[in-house]
């Protein structure tokens, strides 16, 4: 019985085999016999993204200058078996660190992505900001700094453009003078970065929409639901009467917002709405008296 069993093994061609997660075996699906007892799994890591990343060292991204694939020497004078280093080869080794950190920023460009990308980080962190529009925000300055457009012009300037192409490309809704007020620069510089941007790139970026902002603007003031909804009711009245064409979308939500706290009988002035919004009084009193034509105030 076992002589058969041995010989049914070597007549066997072993075309078809299953792989043992647990032991690392690769074993014969007719015979059973054990093909390979040390199998490396080349499998990859889970991530959402389509990144084909190893299980070894975090995904590749375009927040961090070299893409994620730098090496980085340490101080330690031992070698992987935990052997100290010979006093002759310390010298060279030394100077090898000093070459390596030097390689990472030996041009003014790769300086200067390393300075905007860090602004980015800090950034995120202020404004509570997504991966996805930092990543995005990483590309357009990759893609400024190679068509040499960050010559002249102010890293924080770029950046805050960069991050507010990359908002409005994604749908959220940052205006210029909420980047420019966590960014410390000045907001007519990040417009004309951004302008520059635009046209430079050939940027196709979407209009905001105002049901957006309405939502924000409501939120920011504590306004209940119900103010919400109106407010986003009279846009869609607004819009339908073909009356916001060339109008700011945040001048539209602001008007949208204060009409609907005016029918809900809510002591909200125009002044808290400016300083929630960004627009001025006197637009939100233009729109007003433009839109209360189409959607009385009943």
């Amino acid at each position: 019985m076992n002589s058969h069993h041995v010989q049914k093994s070597f007549d066997c061609k072993h075309t078809k085999s299953v792989f043992d997660n647990d032991t690392g075996e690769e074993i014969c699906r007719n015979c059973g016999q054990v093909l390979d007892q040390k199998t490396v799994d080349f499998s990859y890591e889970g991530f959402s993204e389509n990144y084909q990343n190893m299980r070894t060292g975090p995904r590749i991204t375009n927040r961090i200058h070299d893409g994620g694939l730098s090496t980085v020497m340490g101080r330690s004078n031992y070698d992987s078996s935990g052997n100290p280093v010979p006093y002759k080869a310390r010298g060279s080794l030394n100077r090898m660190r000093i070459w390596d950190s030097r390689s990472k920023s030996r041009t003014t460009s790769n300086r200067n992505l390393i300075i905007a990308l860090s602004e980015m980080d800090k950034l995120k962190e202020k404004m509570a900001l997504s991966e996805s529009i930092i990543e995005k925000s990483s590309y357009f300055y990759r893609k400024a700094l190679e068509q040499k457009l960050i010559r002249g012009r102010t890293i924080k300037g770029m950046v805050g453009a960069c991050v507010y192409a990359a908002c409005r490309d994604l749908g959220t809704t940052r205006s210029i003078a909420e980047i420019s007020k966590h960014l410390h620069e000045r907001r007519h510089t990040i417009a004309r970065s951004y302008r520059m941007l635009f046209q430079k790139l050939r940027l196709d970026v979407p209009i905001t929409n105002p049901v957006n902002s309405i939502v924000k603007f409501s939120n920011n003031l504590n306004l209940p639901e119900k103010v919400k909804r109106d407010a986003v009711e009279i846009f869609e009245s607004l819009k339908k009467e073909k009356v916001i064409a060339g109008k700011k979308p945040d001048a539209v939500a602001a008007a949208s917002v204060y009409m609907a706290c005016i029918q809900n009988n809510k002591d909200i002035s125009q002044f808290k709405i400016s300083e929630i919004s960004g627009i001025s009084t006197v637009t939100i009193r233009n729109r007003l008296n433009e839109f209360t034509k189409y959607v009385p105030l009943i």
